[in-house]
C-alpha cells in the first residue's frame, strides 16, 4: 500500500513539474493572446524607397520637437515629419512634409538628419531649397520590431517590415 502511494505520487509530481517545463505551442498563436491592433506591413524594396518630401499634412499624433537653424521638426508617430520655417518664431509657417514610414525619433547633426525608421537607422541629407532627400546611409535592423500598443509583436517574412498598427474595428 505504502510503495503504491508513493509510486502514484511520485507520478503526480512529475507530471505536474514536466507541465511546467513545457511552454504550450498554442501561446504562440495569433488567436490565443489577439491583439486589438493589425500591423501595418510594407515590404522592405517599397519601404527602403519610401523616404521623400510630400505636400504638408494634418498632424495626426505629435511626437519628439526638434529645432535647427531656421526650421522646427515634429515627428508624426510612424507617419513623417513636419517641418515649419521658424524665421519669425512669432509666426513659425507650415513648410513641408517629410514621409517616413515608421519613424518615431530623429537628430540633426552636421545638416544630417538621422532617424529610424521602424526597425533602420536611417542618415539623411536634405536639401530645403530644391525639397529633395537622400538617404546617405541605411543600416538594416538596429531596433527590434515595432510592437502594438497592447504589447504584441508581429512576426514577418526576411523581406517586410512592420512600419505601424492601427486599431481593429
Amino acid at each position: 500500500m505504502k510503495k503504491t502511494f508513493m509510486l502514484f505520487f511520485s507520478l503526480i509530481t512529475a507530471t505536474t513539474f514536466v507541465s511546467c517545463i513545457f511552454e504550450r505551442e498554442d501561446r504562440y498563436d495569433v488567436n490565443y493572446y489577439p491583439s486589438r491592433y493589425e500591423p501595418v506591413i510594407m515590404n522592405r524594396d517599397a519601404f527602403e524607397k519610401s523616404i521623400s518630401f510630400k505636400e504638408v499634412q494634418p498632424m495626426k499624433n505629435a511626437g519628439k520637437i526638434y529645432v535647427k537653424d531656421q526650421y522646427v521638426f515634429i515627428v508624426d508617430k510612424n507617419k513623417g515629419v513636419h517641418i515649419y520655417n521658424n524665421q519669425n518664431p512669432n509666426n513659425p509657417t507650415e513648410y513641408s512634409y517629410l514621409e517616413i514610414p515608421g519613424v518615431t525619433d530623429l537628430v540633426i547633426r552636421n545638416n544630417y538628419i538621422y532617424v529610424n525608421q521602424s526597425v533602420d537607422l536611417v542618415s539623411l541629407n536634405v536639401n530645403f531649397t530644391s525639397k529633395t532627400v537622400d538617404v546617405t546611409k541605411r543600416i538594416r535592423n538596429t531596433f527590434p520590431t515595432k510592437v502594438s500598443p497592447d504589447g504584441y509583436t508581429q512576426y514577418v517574412d526576411e523581406g517586410k517590415v512592420v512600419v505601424d498598427w492601427i486599431k481593429r474595428n
